[in-house]
């Protein structure tokens, strides 16, 4: 019975080509879209958790209420971690580690360099119980002890062979080899461990000990300050007995306040981060620079969820549509003896068969997808079911789930037709499940996609917002890149080269450029105006030449000058805004004082500008000249320099001049506007994820309406016949049909209109600055939606107006 069921379903197949190809074509979009996001998940909620104490293993946090914000953090002092262990001994484990922000490394054998490169992350400073919380396979040596003697690390293998060439597994070469970082710290290798997977957020390949973090770092202070902080430092904790941990916290109060004022251990909490939450944290970050919002993850599996409803809909709507078609074959099944049941099964298995080929089409669909969007995702997938035995039990489930989501409907509906009816091809919209129905599934599939539509609307014109919104400074033109060691002789003798080249107009040095990555932070007051409250502001370190370089607009007072070292600042309308000074003017000469070197005397307020991307509101900025903290360079191209030749030609003269300078040194550098864009990347991202998805939900329900249009031709074929012999032009028909298209689509529109609405507006509030959201973009999603629409149903309804009433009429 089952063999004839299928050969019977082939058959079908074979005399509807057009139907089947819809029909697979829409379920495959659907599972394969599935898919995609199935993939994006599971490797997104795998990391880390190939560390063997994944569920016990914690990171230090704190919160801290300053009078103007709210912070989150997880830097501590150096010497916390030792603090702390000596303080709670019930803790099994605890290691501290430092993040080194990238840096030149060179490998050598003996005087020889063997490889010098310019790494920009995969390097840190850990203690030797880092190992003993944190999964990292050794391949040669214990690499516990290996990090327990000053001036040794351990190395990956992907390093090993990238350094060393190493051949095969031979990782004994490489013990007692040396490494160096920005040619100031020489490292023996000790030991080799195997390379961290890609789902880690713990991306190193050099490990080092900690105390050479002062090699590279002049803050460090020999790891006993207490008041300077990294945001590269972090401490974690191996808590195995879960009881401990309300006495941890508490004892990390108390450790805390042995070392920080009153005041600032009133404000200040703490918190254990489990390490299932790091990746999907975006307020406390990350070593590997990209934490996953849940909500956004969960916005995909929800948008994977619909396009498979779509899919599901647009099969039923098809399924129904050829009932009329197929209503004399159900006629002769029933007077032969088929009964509801059997009936039913010919139904579902021609829907589950559509479904199995769906489903191995999907493959192809998803991996196609998967390709494309590499570059929005940041990393290569591949839908692999030999490797992922998950994914081959989760393909299986949307199969069966789908066939008997899409096969439901259709199958009642076939299957109770009267026979006699069905005979005499005299079967209704009524009979034939209810033209009523096929309208509400067509409504809520373009509910579905008119909201992805605006949604894709508004991300799109967000992103554009933010991207010519004004910065307060000039950012055209401008090359950065970092110093490893700024001495200021060396940074005279480079400002001098490079201000000599032509193609440059200006270069000046600081801690970078105002929304460099490198930020510092620190508290000021202004007791002499009885403001006694602290407040937080962003201390920026830069030369005479930043304020011209930048165009920053001088309001008050005067540039900043060498001669001022510490004691006197340029600052923002910010800073004035919370000390209480409304006039620029009135503030030259006051002083505040200051977190960061004591009292400071205001000889210049310049206007505001950000510092951070548009996320994030204006904050109060301090800028101050300090020759130790010029890290960065920033350079100026002129007009010359505008042309590709132009500028290649200049920056590799840059490059000469920089290699003199500092020989053992790359250039390696950024223009500032690509650093300013790759702060909304994330959203611009969000938009190409939105745009094909919301692209594949239109098409799949055009694919639904085509259906739906089929259906309604179908049941009115003789009332067209007749209206054509009365004179009925093919536009007035067509008129008929594109009513009936204008008509569900505003249904849809005026159901998704505020729930899009609602999201978006929802959305928008993670923006300090943002567009306005207004009618038109809604009107703009119902307009692209309703175009989209009639081009899908033109085809068949012009088919309908334009056929012969001869034909349709003759019976009568």
């Amino acid at each position: 019975m089952i063999r004839n069921y299928i050969i019977t379903t082939l058959r079908t197949f074979r005399r509807n080509p057009g139907y089947m190809f819809l029909n697979i074509l829409g379920l495959s979009l659907g599972i394969g879209c599935s898919l995609v996001v199935y993939s994006i998940v599971s490797y997104e909620l795998s990391f880390d958790k190939h560390h063997e104490n994944y569920n016990q293993i914690y990171r230090v946090t704190r919160s801290f209420q300053e009078p103007n914000k709210l912070y989150h953090a997880t830097n501590v002092p150096h010497p916390f971690g030792s603090a702390l262990r000596e303080e709670s001994p019930s803790v099994d484990e605890v290691a501290m580690a430092h993040y080194q922000y990238g840096g030149v490394v060179a490998s050598w054998d003996g005087d020889k360099q063997l490889k010098k490169l310019s790494e920009e992350e995969n390097m840190a400073f850990v203690t030797p119980s880092f190992f003993k919380i944190f999964t990292f396979p050794s391949l040669s040596g214990d690499l516990a002890k290996a990090v327990e003697e000053t001036n040794s690390g351990v190395i990956s293998d992907e390093w090993a062979r990238k350094y060393f060439d190493v051949r095969g597994d031979d990782w004994e070469s490489v013990i007692g080899e040396v490494i160096s970082i920005n040619a100031r710290l020489s490292l023996t290798i000790r030991g080799v461990f195997k390379a961290p997977p890609k789902t880690s957020d713990f991306p190193f390949h050099l490990l080092m000990h900690y105390d050479n973090i002062g090699e590279v770092s002049d803050y460090y202070n020999e790891g006993k300050s207490w008041s300077s902080m990294s945001s590269a430092t972090n401490c974690f904790v191996l808590v195995k007995d879960q009881a401990v941990k309300s006495n941890l916290l508490r004892t990390i109060s108390e450790v805390w306040s042995q070392h920080h004022s009153e005041d600032e251990v009133s404000r200040t909490s703490f918190d254990l981060q489990p390490l299932s939450d790091i990746h999907f944290n975006a307020d406390y970050g990350n070593y590997a620079g990209r934490a996953v919002d849940m909500d956004r993850l969960w916005a995909l599996v929800a948008i994977a969820a619909f396009l498979i409803i779509t899919a599901c809909i647009n099969f039923t709507n098809l399924a129904t549509a050829q009932a009329v078609r197929r209503s004399k074959e159900i006629g002769i099944r029933k007077v032969m003896g088929s009964h509801k049941g059997q009936l039913v099964f010919q139904f579902y298995s021609e829907a589950l068969l559509i479904t199995l080929f769906a489903g191995f089409l999907a493959l192809a669909v998803a991996e196609v997808f998967l390709i494309q969007l590499q570059d929005i995702l940041g990393y290569r997938l591949s839908v692999d079911l030999g490797s992922h035995p998950n994914a081959i039990l989760f393909l299986g489930g949307v199969v069966v789930l789908v066939s008997l989501m899409a096969g439901l409907y259709p199958s009642l509906v076939l299957s109770r037709m009267n026979p006699i009816l069905a005979i005499k091809n005299n079967i209704s919209g009524r009979h034939a499940g209810g033209l009523s129905v096929r309208r509400g599934l067509v409504v809520v599939q373009f509910v579905i996609s008119q909201a992805l539509i605006i949604g894709t609307l508004v991300v799109f014109l967000q992103i554009r917002y933010m991207e010519n919104q004004p910065l307060g400074f000039t950012k055209e033109a401008i090359v950065t890149t970092y110093l490893s060691n700024p001495n200021p002789k060396d940074i005279e003798e480079l400002r001098n080269k490079i201000n000599s080249i032509s193609g440059v107009a200006d270069v000046t040095f600081g801690m970078g450029s105002p929304i460099d990555r490198n930020t510092a932070s620190g508290d000021f007051s202004y007791p002499d105006g009885g403001v006694t409250e602290s407040y937080s502001a962003n201390y920026k370190v830069v030369d005479e030449h930043y304020v011209d370089f930048f165009d920053l607009e001088l309001l008050a007072g005067r540039n900043i000058r060498p001669s001022d070292s510490l004691k006197r600042i340029v600052v923002n309308e910010q800073v004035l805004k919370f000390i209480g000074i409304s006039s620029p003017q009135d503030a030259i000469g006051k002083s505040i004082k200051s977190g960061w070197g004591g009292e400071k005397e205001i000889v210049g307020v310049v206007k505001d500008f950000h510092v951070q991307s548009l996320h994030s509101d204006l904050e109060p900025v301090v800028l101050l000249y300090y020759p130790p903290g010029f890290f960065a360079i920033d350079i100026k191209l002129d007009a010359s320099a505008s042309s590709l030749a132009g500028m290649e030609n200049t920056i590799s003269e840059i490059d000469k001049a920089w290699l003199e300078v500092y020989p053992e040194a790359i250039f390696d550098y950024t223009f500032l506007e690509d650093d300013i864009s790759a702060a909304y990347q994330s959203e611009r991202n969000l938009s190409k994820l939105f745009t094909i998805f919301s692209g594949m939900a239109i098409f799949i329900g055009a694919l639904g309406l085509f259906g739906l249009i089929s259906f309604v031709a179908n049941q009115r074929v003789k009332e067209i016949g007749v209206r054509k012999v009365l004179g009925a032009s093919v536009a007035q028909i067509m008129f008929i049909f594109s009513k009936e298209t204008t008509l569900l689509l505003a249904i849809a529109f005026a159901i998704s209109s505020p729930v899009a609405f609602w999201l978006m507006n929802d959305w928008l509030q993670n923006f300090v600055y943002r567009m306005d959201f207004n009618l038109l973009i809604l009107a703009a999603g119902f307009g692209l939606t309703l175009v989209i629409a009639l081009i899908s149903t033109g085809y068949r309804a012009l088919r309908a107006a334009s056929s012969n009433p001869v034909d349709s009429l003759r019976s009568e």
